[in-house]
């Protein structure tokens, strides 16, 4: 028998905590567009780096969201996350200077020189077993 129960706000921090590559969507060009980035999770922020490109260009200063899954032997899950997400390359201040000074393994290739924070203003997440 499948069951599926929704997931509180701790659970889905800490699934977001725990792992590294996610989904970013947006809107570009009155389109839905849905990419792969690592990322890091601190402090209610989803973090990721990026280099100039439609990320760049669409994501700062816009509504997004972003989505993780993963799966076991016995279950499944998915987090949602949506948030305002702006350019924190150069903002000033130690939380941003931290985080810039957070290790995200990228595995796509490019210079990845620009910071995207995503302020998380909504979470919702998923189990089913």
């Amino acid at each position: 028998m499948t069951a599926m129960t929704d997931l509180d706000s701790d659970a889905c921090m800490s699934l977001l905590s725990d792992n590294d590559i996610g989904r970013i969507a947006f809107v570009s060009d009155d389109t839905p567009v849905i990419l792969p980035v690592n990322y890091v999770f601190r402090s209610g922020l989803i973090v990721f780096r990026t280099d100039p490109g439609e990320k760049l260009t669409e994501i700062p200063m816009r509504r997004v969201a972003f989505e993780i899954d993963g799966r076991s032997d016995d279950h499944s899950w998915s987090v949602m996350a949506q948030g305002h997400a702006r350019d924190v390359t150069t903002a000033l201040g130690k939380a941003y200077e931290e985080l810039r000074d957070s290790v995200i393994d990228v595995s796509a290739p490019g210079d990845k020189s620009h910071w995207i924070a995503i302020e998380v203003t909504h979470l919702s997440g998923r189990m089913i077993r």
